[in-house]
């Protein structure tokens, strides 16, 4: 299988599927500071700071650097891709049921090869689960069910997110907040993300897991140390496949989310931006395509 295939599952759940100029001044005061994975671009009324995000993570990231935590102090207005809270809701659960489940009638079983089915069947095992928890899964969401499982073995998990660490702060601290899409919105999208491939998807995240330790500690270091090439390759390579995918969850929302950022600089108010890191960057990421509309980024 190819490299650039079976990283795409942990792509998705790791960085895809979340102020004045004196304080951009202040933040870059320190001395040769290592880059963070975080950018700030000036607009005519407001700066926006943006962070990608890495929507699971681990308990031992934090603290978080200083000038992360900094720029979200300074800013009023908070912004996130959805709103993390919507998750838990009774809503999502029943739309995740409906979307990620099989029709009546069919099971797993039937939508997958027998090969595939066997994979999963040792991997379930291996976790001391059992088919029947997975047979009325679609193969789409058999995937992201593993591939959850596995991550959080290794410690990553939604809690421990950038996005559920900055909802909550944001909340005690009455801040603004403003979310781009709405949880049914990215279900909707997860969902019907892999017409012709989910058991693709789904043989990938089984065949992924061997690797998996290895891959999620180089790109979170890579989320670290602000290796903004580093990400890209990883985001790349996964797609490279998957063109449709990558138009669907990545370029399409990447231009609207664009636009968003363009108003919310020719607004008062400056703005803390919390996005998966994989939609920063690259050519079509959000960080080139504000630079296209003649905004200054800058990397902190």
């Amino acid at each position: 299988m190819p490299y650039g295939q079976w990283r795409l599952i942990t792509i998705i759940l790791l960085i895809t599927y979340a102020c004045t100029g004196q304080t951009s001044l202040a933040l870059a005061a320190e001395k040769n500071p290592s880059p963070i994975f975080m950018w700030s671009v000036q607009g005519a009324k407001s700066t926006a700071f943006l962070l990608g995000s890495m929507h699971v993570f681990k308990e031992g990231s934090y603290p978080l650097d200083a000038r992360i935590e900094k720029a979200y102090n300074t800013c009023p207005r908070v912004v996130f891709e959805a709103d993390p809270s919507a998750a838990g809701t009774q809503e999502i659960r029943d739309m995740m049921f409906k979307l990620g489940t099989c029709s009546e009638g069919r099971t797993l079983k039937k939508e997958i090869s027998t090969k595939t089915y066997a994979m999963l069947r040792e991997r379930v095992a291996a976790d001391n689960l059992t088919m029947e928890q997975f047979d009325r899964f679609k193969p789409w969401f058999a995937a992201l069910s593993v591939a959850a499982i596995e991550l959080k073995k290794l410690g990553f998990t939604a809690e421990y997110g950038l996005d559920s660490y900055f909802y909550k702060k944001a909340v005690t601290d009455k801040k603004e907040m403003i979310f781009l899409e709405t949880a049914a919105q990215q279900l909707e999208l997860l969902a019907n993300a892999f017409p012709g491939h989910e058991e693709d998807l789904l043989k990938q995240a089984l065949e992924e897991m061997t690797v998996l330790a290895k891959d999620t500690s180089a790109m979170e270091q890579a989320w670290k140390t602000g290796d903004a090439v580093r990400m890209e390759s990883f985001t790349q390579k996964s797609l490279k496949e998957f063109p449709e995918v990558e138009k669907k969850l990545f370029a399409e929302r990447n231009k609207a989310w664009t636009m968003h950022i363009s108003r919310f600089l020719m607004q008062k108010g400056d703005v803390f931006m919390i996005v998966g890191a994989g939609h920063l960057v690259g050519k079509e990421g959000v960080l080139e395509l504000l630079k296209a509309k003649g905004f200054k980024v800058v990397q902190q």
